[in-house]
This record gives C-alpha cells, structure tokens and sequence, in this order.
C-alpha cells in the first residue's frame, strides 16, 4: 500500500491522538490497536503505482522504514495505519479527509471519561511525519533540564518520542513487549520509570512520566557527553539513531534549540577486527568472519560473540559447505528455524533484502536474538534449547579465540562512486543504477552527480539528511539537500519548502530543482533524482523518465 500524504495523514494522526489523549492516559493504551506485525524485506522494494507524488508517498508498494528490533530501552511499533488512516487516505477530497478524521476521533473517545489530557491536532511537518505537539514541548524541557541532558535533549526527546509511537499515537505494546509513551521493556521500567505528575503512580501510559523516565535512562546512559551512544542503548540499531537524530535535528526549532544541526553529533559506530586462532585461519572464509564482526559490533555481543557465532557456524553448516542450497535458502548457514526469522530477521548488509543463505543476514539475526536474551549463554540456548549445545558452541568458540581489535569510525555514507563519464551533454543511466556524468560538466555538476551515487542504494527515511548530511536513509529533500552540499551549492539541509525560494527562479543548464511544500527532486545533467519508487525500491534514486512540473516551482543554481 502507499502511505497517506502529509496533509491527510496528520489529519489522522491528529484525529486519533486527540481523542486517545482526551481520557485518562492511563486508559489511553486500551483504546490503541496495537500493531505487531513486522514488514516483510525478503523481495526488492516493488515497482511504480500510481500515487500522487508527494514527501510521505512513494510511488511504490510500503516501504520498510522501521524494522521492530527488541531494546535496552524502547522498541518501535510497526506502523501499519488505522482504520481512521485508511479512510483519510481514501478520501477524494479534503472535506471527506476532515469528515472521516471527525468519525476516527468520535470512534476512538466512544463511551470514555472526560479529558484530563489535551493535545491540539497536530499540524505537518516539513520534514517529519507530524510537529512536534507543543503541549509536550515543556515536558521534553523540563525533562532534560531536570535530567541534565544538555541543550540537545529536547530535541532527542521529542525524536525518540516520535519515532517510538508517534507522539502517543501507537503506545503498544510491540512485538517485543515494550508498552507506553516512550516504548519501555516492564524491566526497564521498573528500573527507570518516574513519577513526573506527582499522582502517586509511576505509569509508562502517562506522557509526563514516560518523557521524564526516558530522559532518567538517557542519562543514565551517556547523555550529554554520548548522545549518540545514549540513543543507541535505547534501541540498539544503527537505523533507530539515524532516524531519532534525523527527526530531533527537524524538531530542534520547535523544542529551542535552533544550533542543533551544528552539534557535531556524527555518530560513532565501533568496529571490530578478529583474527581467529591460527589452526581456524583458513577454515573460516574471509566473508563469514567479517559477518561476525560487523553483527557483534552492531548488538555489542563483542569479541566473545565473534567466536561463538563462528563456532555455531561451523557446528550447523561447516560455514556453509555441509548444507545444500536448499538448506541454505531455509535456515541459513547458522540454523535459524523459522519462528526465530520470523521474530529477529535483520537486514544485515542493508541490501533491501532478507536472504537466509545470505550469511550477513544470518549472521545479524542469530546476534539480535542473542543480544535481545540479555547474555550470550542465554541467547545461544535460545537459539537451541539443550545445555549440550551451549557448552559445546563456548567450548568450540574458546579453539575459535583469537585477538580482536576494538575501534571507533564516524558513521558516515560510502566514499563517494569513482567518476565515469560519457560523451555528449547529458548524464546516462547505467544498469546499475548509478549515473555517468557527461565529460562536458563542469566539476560541480560531476560532483553532485559522484554523491548521488554514492547515496543512490540508501533507503527513505522522513527526515534522513537533515540533521546531518550523512545519514542512513534520506527524504526527498535530504537527498537534493546532499547533492547540492557535494557541489559545494549548500551549506545546511533544507527542507522542500525552503528549496521552493532557494537559488534563482527558472530551470538552469546543468541543474534544475523542482520543489513544493510537501515534495521535491531535482534533474541533474538531463537525469532526475528522485526518491519516488520505482523497479529498483523507494529511496534517493536515478531515473530516465522526465520531470513532472505541474504544481512545483522550478529553481536553479546560480550559474548552473
């Protein structure tokens, strides 16, 4: 399915929040409709519909944004639309959008106490799903001042908020059993939970005291020293920073700190490299090693976890030469039986697919599941309910042992793509989907074509690129905002509404910009970049068609 545009989906969001905030918060989570399910990764993002185009609409099937990974802290909810969303959605005009909002709100509040609890109708957000709801503003700043949290605490705050539930919106509890406001595990909360309100209940459902327990944990946690470290132990994937840092970089403003995108907050990813023991050198190939590597360090199982995945490798599949393609195709080269696919799958090379041969997947899967058990003993028995097999995958993973090496690298986009160019004046769409530039351009537009390349693969995020050029995922904006940066055309992100008075009026020779309120992309040397979906998924991509003007306005850069 597409996602409902911005205009209608936060006339939902507004409809459901109101009237599930317009009762005791308490009750509030029993008039949710929880949504567990997780989306399905294991085919190519899907081919164009015929949508409208704007900044939450890609022309494509659903694309995956939040994958529901067990945490620390919280976990994020699917975010499958209601009922209420769906009829917005459907809805052919903008009276019957407020008309099926007024129904989602009169459903939701049917027969509950009176209000004690007040959130206005949450209007859109140039760069994330919805604005932040200002009655919670005061409770993000006097959360992070009473925590100590720094000048960026609001805005990670309001982020965490937003991407755990949707400002309240969806309070659970997930897949993994993470309830209320802010997506707490019962054990955590029974560790960090406040009483903000002063009512005598400590209660993950009430905004006040989940917003502060939250900042109680970041805290704890790093925050402000570590904000990235900080976020991460709430939610232990890479995605879940981007996503949280992307949207408090578009929320700073609105929350009081305006310097936000200026805070230096590239995140820090550890890195680790192993050599094993040297009698397990050439037994274990090159590609499963680093497998291990990355998905130890991505769920911080460390050194110890290296091995032990090693070890079950090779007791499972002999890394993958004791198993047909069949096997392979079915549990992957470490075992996985389906129900733990089903609860852990991780996409872990960030390919838009789930594969279970594929040992990066596999390998990510088996060590979210052992991260998720809280110790490695236990994540292994999870993994095979029988003592034997624990003790023998420790004992092997000792043989295994060899040094590790533990660094720290900025968490950045690939190196931008070596330059080709062809001839003539325009760029030419290769078959993999990157751009050659034409060998006439001048360097700035050879530039913004290499970092649109080096980005053509990232998936969307709604807010991706704007608290920092270099992010996970990005939006439509962010992905024009970077092209424009590596040419040295922009200095800071901007949002489809700023690039709408951006540069001069009119196309121009090497560049045009085509920007509206809620879209916009940008024709570079002839190709279109856009992060409209397509054959080859939803995300910051080359396309051959031709631009679409109607209803943007059209910008170049001076000179270009």
């Amino acid at each position: 399915m597409t996602s409902p545009s911005p205009k209608l989906r936060a006339l939902a969001v507004a409809a459901v929040l109101s009237a599930a905030l317009a009762l005791p918060i308490g009750a509030a989570a029993a008039a949710q409709s929880p949504d567990t399910s997780e989306p399905t990764r294991g085919e190519s993002l899907g081919a164009p519909t015929e949508a409208p185009v704007t900044e939450n609409a890609p022309l494509a099937p659903e694309v995956i944004r939040h994958p529901t990974i067990p945490q620390a802290s919280g976990g994020t909810t699917a975010e499958e639309p209601t009922k209420g969303e769906e009829e917005i959605a459907e809805a052919k005009t903008e009276q019957e959008a407020d008309e099926a909002a007024e129904r989602a709100g009169e459903e939701a509040g049917t027969d509950k106490a009176a209000p004690t609890f007040q959130i206005p109708a949450l209007s859109a957000s140039t760069c994330a799903a919805a604005a932040v709801p200002p009655v919670l503003i005061p409770i993000y700043q006097r959360a992070s001042a009473q925590y100590g949290l720094g000048s960026q605490g609001p805005a990670i705050l309001a982020g965490i908020n937003a991407v755990e539930t949707g400002f309240g919106t969806n309070l659970g509890p997930s897949s993994a059993g993470a309830e209320g406001w802010m997506q707490f595990m019962p054990s955590t909360w029974a560790t960090y939970g406040v009483d903000a309100n002063g009512d005598g209940i400590a209660d993950p459902n009430n905004p006040e005291d989940a917003i502060f327990a939250a900042a109680r944990y970041l805290s704890a946690a790093g925050m402000p020293t570590d904000t990235y470290g900080a976020i991460y132990a709430y939610n232990h994937a890479d995605w879940y920073v981007s996503e949280v840092l992307a949207d408090a970089g578009c929320y700073a403003a609105e929350v009081g700190d305006a310097a936000f995108t200026q805070a230096g907050l590239t995140p820090q990813i550890e890195v680790l490299r192993c050599d094993p023991a040297t009698e397990w050198r050439k037994q274990i190939p090159a590609e499963y090693l680093e497998a291990f590597e990355g998905a130890a360090a991505r769920y911080e199982l460390g050194k110890r976890g290296v091995w032990a995945m090693a070890a079950i490798a090779r007791l499972e599949s002999n890394f993958g030469r004791g198993m047909s393609k069949q096997e392979l195709e079915e549990t992957g080269p470490l075992g996985l039986e389906a129900s733990e696919w089903k609860q852990y799958r991780v996409d872990g090379d960030d390919d838009g697919h789930i594969e279970h041969a594929d040992i990066f997947d596999s390998a990510a899967t088996l060590a979210r599941e052992i991260w998720s058990k809280g110790s490695l003993e236990a994540g292994v028995f999870a993994h095979n309910q029988a003592e034997w097999y624990v003790q023998e995958v420790l004992e092997e993973a000792e043989q295994i042992e060899g040094g590790c090496k533990a660094s720290t690298v900025q968490w950045r986009v690939a190196p931008l793509a070596a330059e080709t160019t062809v001839q003539g004046a325009e760029a030419v769409l290769q078959p993999n989907g990157l751009a050659a530039a034409p060998t006439s351009a001048p360097p700035a537009v050879k530039a913004a074509i290499a970092a649109a390349n080096s980005i053509a693969t990232t998936p969307y995020v709604w807010g991706g690129g704007h608290a920092s050029f270099y992010s996970y995922g990005y939006d439509c904006s962010g992905a024009v905002s970077f092209a424009l940066y590596s040419a040295g055309l922009l200095d800071t992100p901007l949002t489809s509404g700023s690039l709408e008075s951006y540069g001069e009026p009119g196309p121009g020779k090497w560049i045009t910009i085509y920007a509206n309120a809620t879209h916009t992309y940008v024709v570079i040397a002839g190709l279109r970049w856009d992060t409209v979906g397509d054959a080859h998924g939803t995300g910051p991509r080359w396309h051959a068609e031709p631009p679409y003007p109607a209803g943007f306005v059209v910008r170049h850069p001076a000179g270009y």
